[in-house]
């Protein structure tokens, strides 16, 4: 892996495993410094990781995202990167959705999301701007069934991030997002379980496999990095070709 990302620092939310950990990974491995911010697993991660801290976050408390931030910013001595991870997701049938995880799956992914965003840039404009990533999904492309909040928050992030790129490009703050299709780690385990779930997801993807976290771990280390400066408030789908095909 080249030094591509000597000398930058940055966070990564969700990062104690699958996309999340696998970004880190990367970045780490790319010369980053990485602090990952997770609800647990945070510091388990971190210590496997050469250079990274972990710190305890739910991404919902205003509070305590804008603490660890500064924190982040104080160990690692400088902010260059944010990368929104952190989501949940649930499969329920819309009408038999609970309204509780209705509303818990938007704050999670969505407003952790905007919380995140605004602490980040907050710290990053005074010192001349900074790179942010979210993390998307088809599903904010292509309504995937029985998981309508999901879909709606994912819709929401690629949304935030065409605003947030469309305010804060003029203090420095380059933002995109990722829209990954299905990739293999622990919170959709449940579909490879499942041989027609497998079918599925092998027959609608054109390159004839799902995805795996290095996929979007190498994605999102090109819109962190400094060979992308010209793209902004865009969405990069990283599927296999499903979007560009069919759904399900």
């Amino acid at each position: 892996m080249s030094n591509e990302m000597k000398d930058q620092a940055g966070i990564v939310t969700g990062g104690s495993q699958g996309i999340g950990r696998a970004i880190a990974e990367t970045f780490a491995a790319a010369g980053a410094r990485v602090a990952i911010c997770d609800l647990q697993g945070a510091g388990d991660a971190a210590a496997q990781i050469d250079g990274a801290i972990g710190l305890d976050v739910d991404v919902t408390d205003e509070a305590r995202v804008a603490t660890a931030f500064a924190e982040a910013l104080e160990t690692l001595g400088r902010l260059d990167f944010l990368v929104n991870n952190a989501g949940v997701r649930s499969i329920h049938p819309i009408l038999e959705h609970p309204l509780d995880v209705w509303r818990r799956t938007l704050e999670v992914d969505l407003t952790g999301t905007f919380i995140c965003t605004q602490a980040a840039a907050r710290l990053m404009i005074p010192r001349g701007g900074g790179r942010i990533v979210n993390i998307a999904s088809i599903a904010g492309i292509l309504p995937l069934k029985n998981r309508a909040p999901y879909n709606a928050a994912k819709a929401g992030v690629i949304a935030l991030t065409k605003s947030t790129a469309a305010e804060l490009a003029s203090q420095g703050i380059v933002c995109n997002a990722i829209a990954p299709g299905i990739i293999e780690t622990p919170l959709s385990a449940q579909y490879f379980e499942d041989p027609a779930m497998r079918e599925i997801l092998t027959s609608n993807a054109p390159v004839q496999r799902w995805g795996q976290p290095d996929d979007i771990a190498n994605a999102a280390l090109y819109l962190a990095g400094a060979a992308s400066p010209f793209i902004h408030g865009h969405t990069l789908v990283v599927d296999g070709g499903w979007v560009a095909t069919k759904g399900y």
